[in-house]
């Protein structure tokens, strides 16, 4: 890890890095929500650059649910700064979130559903503008999202995309990869 931290640090690639953030730096991502803890937020190793033509934040993220040791969970996060702004929507897989004590998105989204019902691993999807969910969660997105053990959050204009642990930052450029590939799923009538 440490050497992934140092390599990608010193790659003229990545123009930022920072060792960790402010509690107010994480109200740009829209919390509460997926993958953010509701009661405190801790990040380490924050770094910014491009991948594959969009603005990339990666970092490593701690969520805080419970005042407990039990209650805090860990996170490789993903951002990507998208063309416009697209409705809230998320789709995860079940077992990165349900500890969370976290609403998945505002409340007008309504209760988050099941992708299909009986699916494995079992996927939740849910959304404020239920026929832009209809048009861009198809089964393909469904299935990079389960196949990368992965969720990922719309809000405004960021793509939050995140996976179980701290990784090294290879994995989480991978991440990224992984979700610039799911926004070239969507069909070209969204942007406008």
């Amino acid at each position: 890890m440490w050497k992934s931290v140092r390599q990608y640090r010193q790659d003229p690639a990545w123009y930022g890095y920072r060792k960790w953030e402010s509690a107010d730096w994480y109200r740009q991502f829209g919390r509460p929500a997926y993958p953010f803890g509701a009661q405190r937020n801790y990040t380490r190793h924050v770094l910014q650059g491009q991948v594959r033509g969009y603005e990339a934040t990666l970092f490593h993220l701690a969520a805080v649910c419970r005042a407990s040791q039990h209650g805090t969970y860990y996170y490789s996060v993903a951002v990507l700064t998208l063309l416009g702004h697209l409705p809230d929507t998320a789709v995860t897989l079940g077992r990165l979130v349900y500890s969370l004590n976290t609403d998945p998105l505002p409340p007008r989204a309504g209760p988050p559903v099941y992708l299909p019902p009986r699916r494995k691993p079992r996927m939740i999807m849910c959304s404020v503008d239920h026929a832009f969910a209809k048009s861009v969660v198809t089964e393909r997105v469904v299935r990079m999202t389960a196949e990368a053990k992965m969720g990922w959050r719309l809000h405004e204009n960021q793509m939050i995309g995140w996976i179980h642990d701290y990784k090294p930052f290879d994995r989480v450029v991978g991440l990224a990869e992984t979700m610039a590939d799911i926004v070239g799923e969507f069909p070209a009538d969204v942007w406008s």
